[in-house]
């Protein structure tokens, strides 16, 4: 479901089989529950200082464009919105980690052989949760080890991989010499009931075996 339009409350809604079965028949399609998200938004372009005062600190942000409904969970609704209903409620739960923006770098040395450091990725769930378990969706994992792992696709593979996995942490390396350019993917981190995060990991290219 999409917001069309800034300035008139227009709603594209996309319907599933059973929704149009429903439709073509007079029935009511008894919705009962529905799905907030923020995918599009770009918070960093909220301006604390602008000049109009705090009225138009949001303006830049109001006035992105809005997106039309997608049926396809990799494109909308990544970053949903929760909230249970109640009154008087201020914070809901979110997940952060250090870097949202890791690389993957290559070993470097005569006996790196093509090699690259790996990185761990740490989230963390606010309010605080001990030993909090995390669901990891690695957007495109050719190529790539994930927590020793290895790869089931390589960098050559011509069709992105994408893999979900759990746990507390995660982590992730390239194959050695395979990566014959630089690449970038996503993963998005989420936990029930809470906010998600999302991280571009950066795999530098390796696939020469000396410095």
């Amino acid at each position: 479901m999409g917001i069309l339009d800034n300035d008139t409350v227009i709603v594209d809604a996309i319907l599933t089989k059973i929704g149009r079965q429903k439709l073509a028949q007079g029935q009511p399609l008894g919705i009962s529950k529905f799905a907030f998200g923020d995918t599009g938004v770009d918070y960093t372009l909220y301006n604390p200082n602008h000049p109009s005062g705090s009225d138009s600190y949001g303006n830049a942000i109001t006035n992105l464009p809005m997106l039309e409904a997608v049926p396809d969970d990799n494109v909308f609704l990544r970053s949903k919105l929760y909230g249970t209903g109640e009154r008087n409620v201020q914070n809901f739960s979110f997940i952060t980690v250090e870097n949202t923006s890791p690389t993957i770098t290559k070993k470097t040395g005569k006996g790196a052989a093509g090699a690259s450091n790996a990185i761990n990725i740490i989230p963390n769930v606010w309010p605080e949760i001990a030993n909090a378990v995390f669901n990891f969706k690695i957007l495109d994992a050719r190529g790539i080890r994930i927590n020793g792992n290895v790869a089931t696709q390589p960098f050559s593979h011509p069709d992105p991989v994408t893999k979900n996995v759990s746990g507390k942490t995660l982590t992730l390396n390239a194959e050695s010499t395979q990566f014959t350019s630089q690449k970038s993917f996503g993963v998005e981190v989420t936990r029930e009931g809470t906010a998600p995060t999302f991280i571009t990991v950066t795999v530098a290219a390796n696939n020469t075996v000396s410095s």
